[in-house]
């Protein structure tokens, strides 16, 4: 088996050290410095590999964003009823296995809009909302974006339940809020 390559392995453990500190500390209030400190190497190693902050986050992101994008895309070839039965199983289960996340999310959400790194991980979540909908009626896209907003919620705390008893009440509150999911 080859080893991997110092850059690489560097670049992982900055990702990883984000990661665990984002979460811990929130992203705000982790410095560029603490992740290099975690990570055992200079600031200026964390620039070399990422363009600040914002860019360490798109890269702590990027795997579940990239999983929501293939989770769109997929449920954009269905018919509306399966498109919305998807999206939802989907996006309980891409919430569940990213839990330790959705706090850094949430905290970043009035954030997002200004970093061009996410422009596509908002379009993702307008494309979301309106499979979850099954419709673009206003008052059934304000109902999944409602849904949406109360099961990120209940995914914040990554200690917080099983992983089976929260996708048992992320299903249950979409199937109340969301009746086609019935």
């Amino acid at each position: 088996m080859a080893a991997i390559p110092v850059r690489e392995r560097t670049r992982r453990d900055i990702v990883n050290e984000a990661i665990r500190l984002f979460g811990t500390k929130g992203y705000a209030a982790t410095s560029l410095q603490d992740i290099a400190s975690a990570v055992g190497c200079s600031k200026a190693t964390v620039l070399y590999h990422f363009n600040g902050k914002p860019g360490v986050l798109a890269s702590v992101l990027e795997p579940p964003t990239q999983q929501l994008a293939a989770l769109v895309a997929e449920a954009a070839t269905l018919p509306p009823a399966q498109a919305q039965e998807h999206a939802a199983t989907a996006f309980i289960e891409l919430s569940v296995q990213a839990r330790g996340l959705i706090t850094v999310l949430n905290e970043i959400i009035p954030i997002l809009g200004e970093q061009p790194e996410f422009s596509g991980l908002l379009a993702l979540g307008e494309q979301l909302l309106g499979l979850l909908a099954g419709t673009d009626d206003e008052l059934e896209l304000a109902m999944a974006r409602y849904a949406l907003n109360g099961m990120l919620a209940e995914c914040r705390d990554p200690a917080n339940r099983p992983d089976d008893e929260l996708r048992l009440i992320c299903r249950t509150a979409m199937s109340r809020l969301l009746p086609a999911l019935s």
